[in-house]
């Protein structure tokens, strides 16, 4: 057999697969003497534009994006005559061929997902979503003293996640194409906005992973039809069945996760990948009576008890208190110069005590804004910031409920019950932080307070 060397140092060993752009090889460097993945275009797109910057912008995003989980690009060659990128090659199985072996344990399940969302997130951090996530795309590698290592693969279809969304047709093939290019991604696996032609973000990956989950745990697509056509009609219609109608020992938090994954509108769907790593690894723990003592959460301070609401609810009180706090300060602003000798009644010079009052409420609004931009960006580290500067955040506050004495003349002993509830106010923020946030940091954990049904 004819020996095939490309760029004059990668030895053509073996075939491993293709796809509607390229044609994979297993390859040796011989300049650093060691395997690789190399990946070209096939002759027919070799001379088109469009592949060839399709596979330059595969391979930058494979190189910048430096995660353990992600399979890293090592060169890239376009000289006119050859056009291929060069992968660190990962020997092990797809995802698609274990699959094909036997079914998974939920704890594999589990294991896998956590890791491909995890990598996933590496991506999104740096800007670039995969709009292309499928079992053919994900690689297990197997480790002799643990589970498999997790390799995300083909990066063919990232896009910068500010970067604009370009329009697409449905294609014969079962995937998407454009207009002079072949399938841009398996149709199966796509989001309903990537199916409508509307600008993919990280939910759209989101979307995918739940599809691979589901397939994972059920052992089929749920909404794969029997041509392109029903397909796309199932993606943009149907509600895909419970896991435990296939898999009768599949935990049913499992389902809640994957469903919540796979809504049709993306604000219903978790809104970050680390949001779903946290959930996951939440039930994974659940389901691991071993580790469930070892690794539980510590509990909340006994002063620091959740109330009986949901999370939502938490935060809207709590940003509702900002806001009225902030209505207070304002209110004061316009009513303090008007009549500072009332702050005789704390005894002092007034100069002094005007000073005091001014500081009161420019720290007060500071830490107001704060919280209200922190907790209404929803901040995962909003609990542990808050623990942080809790001792600070009571004495203002504490001083801060003192000031409706200075309207004694028009509501009398009514001003002492503002003092009271004022003084009362903080302890309660603090039960509304603990009820939507983990005070040690992070969101709460809960996982039916994470997962509505």
């Amino acid at each position: 057999m004819e020996e095939i060397v490309r760029a004059g140092r990668y030895r053509i060993e073996e075939k491993l697969g293709e796809g509607g752009m390229g044609i994979v090889y297993r390859a040796r460097d011989s300049r650093l003497d060691c395997r690789v993945a190399l990946k070209e275009i096939k002759p027919q797109h070799l001379h088109d534009p469009q592949y060839r910057a399709r596979l330059a912008q595969e391979a930058k995003a494979a190189a910048a994006i430096n995660h353990p989980g992600i399979a890293r690009s090592l060169d890239y060659v376009d000289d006119g005559k050859e056009v291929f990128v060069v992968y660190e090659f990962v020997e092990g199985v797809t995802l698609r061929q274990r699959l094909a072996q036997s079914s998974l344990a939920t704890e594999d399940i589990l294991d896998i997902a956590i890791k491909v969302a995890d990598s996933l997130a590496g991506a999104h951090q740096l800007g670039f979503i995969h709009r292309d996530l499928k079992p053919e795309n994900i690689m297990l590698a197997s480790r002799p003293d643990g589970p498999a290592r997790v390799k995300i693969l083909d990066f063919g279809l990232t896009k910068r996640l500010w970067g604009a969304g370009q329009g697409v047709t449905t294609g014969g093939t079962g995937g998407i194409t454009t207009d002079s290019m072949a399938i841009l991604g398996t149709l199966d696996y796509m989001s309903p906005e990537q199916v409508r032609a509307e600008k993919a973000d990280e939910r759209s990956d989101i979307y995918s992973l739940g599809v691979v989950m589901y397939e994972m745990a059920a052992g089929v697509n749920p909404f794969r039809g029997g041509d392109p056509g029903s397909t796309i009609a199932h993606i943009l219609t149907l509600q895909a069945p419970g896991i435990g109608e296939k898999n009768s020992v599949s935990p049913p938090e499992l389902d809640q996760i994957v469903q919540k994954c796979l809504r049709k509108k993306r604000e219903e769907r978790f809104q970050s990948v680390r949001e779903l790593v946290s959930v996951l690894s939440t039930l994974r723990q659940q389901l691991d009576p071993a580790k469930r003592h070892v690794q539980a959460a510590p509990p909340p301070p006994a002063d620091c008890t959740p109330l009986q609401i949901s999370r939502g609810a938490a935060r809207g009180l709590y940003l509702l208190t900002q806001v009225g706090y902030l209505a207070m300060y304002l209110a004061a602003v316009r009513f303090l110069p008007r009549h500072v000798d009332r702050l005789a009644v704390f005894g002092g010079a007034l100069s002094a005590l005007f000073l005091a009052a001014f500081l009161i409420l420019v720290l007060g609004a500071a830490v107001r804004v704060y919280f209200l931009s922190a907790v209404g960006f929803d901040y995962s580290d909003s609990g542990r910031l808050y623990q942080r500067i809790l001792p600070f955040v009571l004495a203002l506050d504490l001083a801060w409920s003192a000031m409706p004495l200075l309207l004694f003349k028009e509501l009398e002993w009514i001003s002492w019950l503002c003092v009271v509830g004022l003084a009362f106010l903080p302890f309660s923020q603090r039960a509304l932080m603990c009820t939507a946030y983990a005070p040690r940091g992070g969101r709460t954990s809960g996982i039916h307070e994470r997962i509505p049904a």
